[in-house]
């Protein structure tokens, strides 16, 4: 059960993007809503305590969240403050997630927060079984959006029940299945990447996915192993993987990190990822309200320097020599915005990406490399 448990990242920060903007959030999107974890955030006080627990060196932080815990795993909604809780105004929240299990728990989270709350009398939460890319043909179809809506959040990492889950064949540490699917009726895995690819298009997935320094070595490997009966589970490519890193170079942690990189190399292509993620920015642009804002959390630098061009390009077509007038932030009620870069159509509140409290980071190490980048429609 405490596998499965998920804290959201940089909850704090996501709830004043929303919560100090001076327009009212009457719509919500959340993207990838995975476990509702920003759905059904805790609320300022609450996360008040949590950060105050970890500051007393997390003793009281781990009761808080052991009394947080479902029978499905998750932390649930008895953490009463959600982002629907948060803004009484909201009349429509929209849930998206490619992974229908991860949609069911969400569903259960986000019932049992309306049931501690008083949403507005016509609230309505929608969740739909959807990849973020096709957020404009959905938005189409949902009543009462024609101008908009108000905010969008895309959490691009996964879950912890997700890379907990060793059948889901995201765990570098938990043997399982070479799979790697975030939609599990998609019908390419990592299986089929290493065992029927070329070699060549396996070591460019290495080199430019896993940011990888020894891919051609890595390829190598990957083919001998193909000659050799194939690779079906992750046990067999973590043993390939530790078979290339030297035992006096770094130890565990230096299998581990190239492990973790060649992972995220299969992971990436598995799911068409940065094809995703150059795309649904700008689609996420044209479904949002006039002064609507976007929010994009990444978690390697690969994504952050997609978010990063893309927003430029969205909010400047003429180039990014004409949009690069930066100011710093002048309303006292969103400090958390120190420069920003304005634009002809939209306003990046974000020159440089928020990152995660040394505090936050030290009860949880997943979360060091997250970036939250925002941008405002004019």
């Amino acid at each position: 059960m405490m596998q499965q448990s998920h804290i959201p990242v940089m909850l704090g920060e996501v709830l004043d993007v929303f919560s100090s903007n001076l327009k009212p959030l009457s719509s919500f999107v959340d993207c990838t809503l995975g476990a509702a974890g920003h759905a059904s955030a805790v609320s300022f006080f609450l996360l008040v305590v949590a950060v105050l627990c970890v500051f007393m060196n997390m003793i009281f932080y781990t009761t808080v969240e052991l009394s947080c815990i479902t029978e499905n795993g998750c932390a649930c909604g008895c953490c009463c403050s959600q982002i629907i809780q948060s803004h009484p105004e909201l009349k429509l929240f929209i849930g998206m997630d490619v992974d229908p299990l991860a949609l069911r728990m969400a569903r259960s989270r986000i019932n049992a927060a309306i049931s501690h709350s008083h949403p507005h009398p016509n609230f309505q939460a929608l969740t739909f079984v959807k990849n973020f890319r096709h957020i404009r043909s959905l938005l189409t179809q949902v009543d009462h959006i024609s101008s908009g809506v108000d905010g969008i959040l895309m959490d691009l990492g996964m879950s912890s029940m997700q890379v907990n889950n060793p059948a889901r064949g995201f765990s570098v540490l938990a043997n399982g299945p070479l799979d790697m699917r975030m939609d599990p009726q998609a019908s390419l895995k990592a299986e089929d990447i290493l065992n029927s690819w070329p070699d060549s298009e396996v070591g460019r997935i290495l080199r430019d996915y896993g940011e990888e320094r020894n891919w051609r070595l890595l390829q190598n490997k990957l083919a001998q192993a193909r000659l050799q009966g194939g690779l079906h589970s992750t046990g067999e490519l973590v043993d390939v993987i530790r078979s290339t890193t030297p035992g006096t170079k770094g130890g565990r942690q230096g299998w581990i990190k190239t492990a973790t990189r060649v992972f995220q190399a299969l992971r990436i292509a598995v799911n068409d990822e940065l094809k995703t993620l150059e795309d649904s920015p700008h689609a996420c642009f044209d479904c949002l309200a006039p002064e609507g804002r976007l929010a994009v959390i990444s978690f390697h630098s690969l994504e952050d320097r997609i978010v990063k061009q893309v927003f430029l390009k969205i909010i400047g077509e003429e180039g990014r020599d004409s949009v690069r007038k930066i100011k710093g932030g002048e309303d006292e009620k969103e400090l958390w915005i120190r420069q920003t870069i304005q634009g002809s159509n939209g306003t990046i509140l974000t020159k440089r990406p928020i990152t995660p409290s040394e505090k936050e980071e030290g009860f949880n190490r997943r979360r060091r490399s997250a970036k939250l980048r925002v941008i405002q429609k004019l």
